[in-house]
């Protein structure tokens, strides 16, 4: 029995791998059950960039270093004597607009109700921090990445008649440097602009933000926002939990493919896991060493966490490591939805990938991993064929 069944794999396998060869002209598939039998080997351990199919990895440790109910804090510090507030980025990437108002409606309770100047302590992330393969583009997975930003480092704006410039979203009010940013764009409708620099645009955006919806409290605030250390030796004056957990943050994520999440989470694990302020070189090696230590694979590199760099590599077969670790550890729910199966795209010019779960009609779950140069229809062809081949059933949304 045992003998036939390995006979009627080999057989299953060769069709696939010559389906696959006639599909696909680079790449690598591996396919395995969770029982670690191998399902699919087509170039399973030829190294390739993974693009944003390198998020799962990320995911990984994030989860495994903060835990996955964790919700990372941003402190905000009132001194009484100098009536200065200070803002201490913990490295939360879901600090949003109704984060802030959830902080000025603390700080009023607590009977604050003057504030001279505003400032930003954001170093517990090195500055700059150079991802390698982030561009200087008005798209959205170019924005920086800073230890206290705010809408995930992009803002809002609405251009009308005339450039007239007014808020992109209800929930969040118009700022100076909002103002200054639209009218860069000039032409109409609602835009979404990534803020590029993480030093110093992105903590100071917060801020402004922060100082409008204090003042819309009726609040007294004055005009002066700066960064440095926060100097105060009083005691938090309130501490915010992000509004997500970690595996939250995980989920919107690998949902979204949002890179500052990414390598904002990498860059807190790496942090939290140091136990010191971190830059992207930091980040990067927590992710190898995870990849390396706790999983025992072969082959990786990693320069950074949301898959931007063209200079990352996985081969499928760690990819498939990688998905068996995140399913064991009760994970695998966090993927989205992609074609009926739980599965993480990856995109960049010449590159597709895709990897995730295939549920198998005899019960089985399958861990796959689709590492391909082509354009993005190419990945769900390949999924095709895997999910006839072995005869994978398609969650339908409801």
């Amino acid at each position: 029995m045992t003998v036939l069944l390995a006979v009627i794999l080999a057989a299953s396998s060769s069709t696939i791998e010559s389906d696959l060869s006639r599909a696909v002209r680079v790449g690598g598939v591996h396919v395995e059950d969770d029982s670690g039998t191998v399902l699919v080997s087509w170039h399973s351990d030829d190294a390739r960039t993974p693009a944003s199919v390198l998020k799962l990895a990320t995911a990984a440790v994030a989860l495994h270093v903060l835990g996955a109910d964790t919700r990372v804090t941003t402190d905000f510090v009132y001194d009484p004597v100098t009536r200065e507030l200070c803002v201490v980025g913990g490295g939360d990437p879901f600090i949003v607009t109704e984060s802030l108002r959830r902080a000025a409606d603390s700080l009023q309770a607590r009977g604050i109700a003057d504030v001279s100047a505003l400032s930003a302590d954001c170093g517990l992330f090195i500055q700059p921090l150079n991802v390698d393969g982030q561009g200087a583009s008005g798209n959205p997975y170019d924005a920086a990445i800073s230890a206290f930003s705010v809408n995930f480092n992009a803002v809002a704006v609405s251009i009308g008649a005339r450039a007239k410039v007014e808020a992109g979203e209800p929930e969040t009010p118009l700022t100076p440097m909002a103002r200054t940013m639209a009218k860069r764009v000039g032409r109409r409708g609602v835009h979404r602009l990534p803020i590029l620099d993480g030093a110093v645009a992105a903590p100071m955006y917060g801020l402004e933000l922060l100082r409008e919806i204090l003042r819309e409290r009726g609040i007294v605030v004055g005009d002066s926002i700066a960064l440095g250390p926060c100097q105060s030796d009083s005691a938090i004056t309130y501490r915010h939990a992000s509004q997500q957990t970690a595996s939250g943050s995980v989920a919107a994520m690998l949902e979204y493919s949002n890179n500052v999440i990414a390598n904002t989470l990498l860059l807190t694990a790496a942090a939290r896991d140091l136990g010191r302020p971190v830059g992207i070189a930091d980040a990067a090696a927590l992710l190898d060493r995870f990849l390396t230590e706790e999983l025992g694979l072969k082959g990786c590199v990693v320069m950074e966490g949301s898959g931007l760099s063209r200079a990352n590599r996985m081969t499928p077969r760690n990819v498939v490591s990688v998905l068996h670790h995140l399913r064991n550890h009760g994970h695998d729910w966090l993927l989205p939805l992609h074609e009926g199966v739980r599965a993480k795209t990856g995109t960049l010019n010449g590159v597709t990938c895709l990897a995730g779960y295939l549920n198998l009609a005899d019960g089985r779950v399958a861990s796959f991993a689709v590492l391909l140069e082509g354009g993005i229809g190419l990945r769900d062809r390949v999924l095709g064929i895997l999910c006839e081949r072995l005869g994978a059933v398609r969650e339908t949304v409801q």
